[in-house]
This record gives C-alpha cells, structure tokens and sequence, in this order.
C-alpha cells in the first residue's frame, strides 16, 4: 500500500518551534511529528510514501532522504507555492493507482493505520474524532457508516487521516483545492463516503503548549 503525507503547512501557529523548521519536524517524546507516523505506516505495511513539501520543504527531504532508514521509499512533491490539502493530492494523484491512506504529517495519533479499509463501493473512507476545543461545532455527522453534513445526532470532527481512491480526483481541475470542502464534501452528498469514529489518541498540535504538554505525556510513558 501507499500513503501521502501532507507536510507542506507553515505552521505559523507554532512559532517559535518552527521559525526555521517546518512544523512536521517539530518533536515529540524525542522523534519528529513526520518520522512518528512514517515508521506506523511502514508497521501498516506501507512500502511506499509520497510527501508534499512546501515551507523549509529541503529541511523534510535532507532528514527523511529517499527513506531507505525507514525500510521504504519516499518520493516528494514540490509545491511552489501551497495548492491546499486538496490541491496537493491532485498535483501527485499519478502516483497512485489504487486506494491510499493520507494523513497530516504533523498530527500525533495511536490510531493502528491497519485498520483502514476502503469497501469497494464507496471512494473514501474518513476517520473521525470527538470534537477538540478548537472544534466544538464539529465538521460532519455519521450515518449507518456513511459521511453526511446532516444527520440526527452529535457532529464529529475529521481527523484528517483518511483513505482515498484516486477516482476520487476524477474531474477536478488542478488548482488549489482543500480535501473536505471540494473533494469530499461533493462525494460524500452521493454517498460515496464511508467513515468512522476513532476514540483513542489524536493530537492536532496548534500551540507550543499543545507540544510541551504531549512531549511531557511521551516522555512519561
């Protein structure tokens, strides 16, 4: 299986941490954010990575290389100028031709990337999470198993990690796109999109307290 990482965010929220290193690179319990869920993914038995880079991109490719010390491969793609989560994919979708897991490079979970399954009916599958301070409102509510933006009960908030067919950029012109808004979002009203809530650890670092606070859990543990 493959994955993409989306790592190309300037993480302005986390200054001073990354005034000269991208947020992905910022550490955790003594490893990078990047390098955490690389070495999960190669446990997922991921063989082979695609990684956008973007703000000090040359910092993530000098650490990460062709990811040989990893036990796969790693290539990249060199955003210009940011082309959004949604933009970023489609500017790499050649690189894949079946269902791949893409998460955000500087997120911390336990979730096992094992578990993601796409049935072969639907063209993506969302992990969702209980809604985080930031996000009280929610983003989208779940349905007999199905991702809707109406629904009868409490909203959850997408993850970010996800698994998605490259179908699903069929007929989506290259620009700057964001990956719920207009990517998901106009499969998920066809029914197209499977989901599921996901309880354990998920860390969206938005603050340098967010890192000292679980830097100081990893390190206890």
């Amino acid at each position: 299986m493959k994955a993409f990482l989306l790592a190309a965010g300037k993480g302005k929220r986390l200054l001073p941490y990354t005034h000269d290193n991208p947020k992905p690179l910022v550490k955790v319990g003594g490893i990078s954010l990047i390098e955490n869920n690389i070495i999960k993914l190669k446990k997922a038995n991921v063989s082979e990575i695609v990684i956008n880079v973007h703000h000090l991109g040359e910092k993530i490719i000098n650490l990460l290389g062709d990811g040989s010390k990893y036990g796969l491969k790693i290539s990249y793609s060199i955003e210009e100028k940011l082309l959004g989560t949604g933009g970023g994919i489609l500017n790499a979708i050649d690189k894949f031709d079946t269902p791949f897991i893409a998460i955000s490079a500087d997120t911390w979970t336990d979730y096992d990337f094992t578990n993601l399954k796409l049935n072969k009916d639907y063209l993506a599958h969302m992990v969702l999470i209980r809604n985080p301070s930031r996000n009280l409102s929610g983003d989208v509510y779940l349905n007999n198993g199905l991702i809707q933006e109406e629904g009868p009960h409490e909203k959850y908030t997408f993850s970010g990690v996800s698994i998605l067919s490259p179908d699903l950029f069929d007929h989506h012109e290259f620009e700057e796109l964001e990956l719920w808004n207009d990517i998901l979002r106009p499969a998920a009203t066809k029914g197209l999109v499977s989901g599921e809530i996901y309880k354990g650890r998920f860390e969206n670092l938005n603050t340098p307290e967010d890192v000292e606070r679980l830097d100081c859990i990893l390190s206890e543990e």
